[in-house]
């Protein structure tokens, strides 16, 4: 119960620091796609929420961008975080290999860190912000605050999650496998003691991508219940906070409210 009170304080007193004027909401459902799909996506929104930085006073109709982009994939993949090394490929490929029954497994690297997953089973999800006090957050700030909303949305789909604890870096290390470890941005569900949720992080001058993949079968949960679990969620923390609503800035103009829900399962 301590961590969840301590959590939920430091979710509190990040959002008092990091209040912008208002956000504009992006929300994806991108349905099953390649993983190289998938990754160059998220790379290519980062860099797109990048060239659009927002205007610091918000008087100039530019306001902060936040993506949210929930997906799947549409065979077994396996990535690897960026800094993983190329040497566990093999120990990987033959672990994994014989689970998916002679169908070939594709092989991506992720833009973000982290330990290697086998995608399949999973809904996988997004973040994607240029939000300028987010941006100046510390890694483990702004890992609390993303997660935060990952939590709050697997609570309304029935399931109880709290964060994970700190584990040594040299057994996370040793581990070439993100669901074999922890760490306090992972996700584990209270009864059960399963890692459900393992995110990874990539920050660029001026924007942030958070990684992360949700193993919610078990739960029964369906990815489509997640997604649309997880916009509602940020939407209505956006709101709460007075950034989805119309705001008044210092000019006296009318700061728009921005929520663009976006489907690319047809394309």
């Amino acid at each position: 119960m301590t961590l969840d009170v301590s959590f939920d304080e430091m979710v509190l007193s990040l959002w008092r620091q990091i209040r912008p004027r208002c956000i504009r909401l992006i929300v994806l459902e991108s349905g099953a796609q390649s993983g190289a799909y998938n990754m160059a996506l998220d790379e290519q929104l980062l860099e797109w929420a990048r060239s659009k930085p927002p205007d610091s006073q918000q008087t100039s109709g530019s306001p902060a961008i936040l993506i949210v982009r929930t997906y799947q994939w549409e065979k077994p993949t396996l990535s690897l975080g960026v800094n993983q090394s190329d040497k566990e490929l093999p120990a990987l490929l033959k672990l994994y290999q014989p689970i998916q029954s002679g169908s070939d497994l594709e092989v991506v690297r992720r833009p973000t860190g982290g330990r290697a997953i086998l995608h399949g089973e999973d809904v996988s999800f997004s973040f994607i912000t240029n939000i300028p006090l987010v941006l100046k957050l510390s890694l483990a700030q702004s890992y609390t605050l993303l997660t935060d909303w990952v939590q709050q949305a697997l609570a309304q789909c029935g399931l109880d999650a709290y964060s994970g604890i700190t584990q040594n870096e040299r057994e996370y290390l040793r581990s070439a496998i993100c669901f074999e470890t922890h760490t306090p941005s992972d996700l584990v569900e209270r009864q059960s003691g399963m890692k459900v949720v393992g995110s990874a992080q990539l920050r660029r001058e001026g924007g942030i991508l958070q990684h992360g993949a949700a193993f919610l079968n078990p739960f029964g949960i369906q990815p489509c219940q997640f997604s649309q679990a997880l916009f509602s969620t940020v939407q209505s923390v956006l709101a709460q906070q007075g950034l989805l609503l119309s705001d008044a800035n210092s000019n006296g103009n009318d700061c728009e409210q921005w929520f663009e829900p976006v489907s690319l399962a047809q394309k």
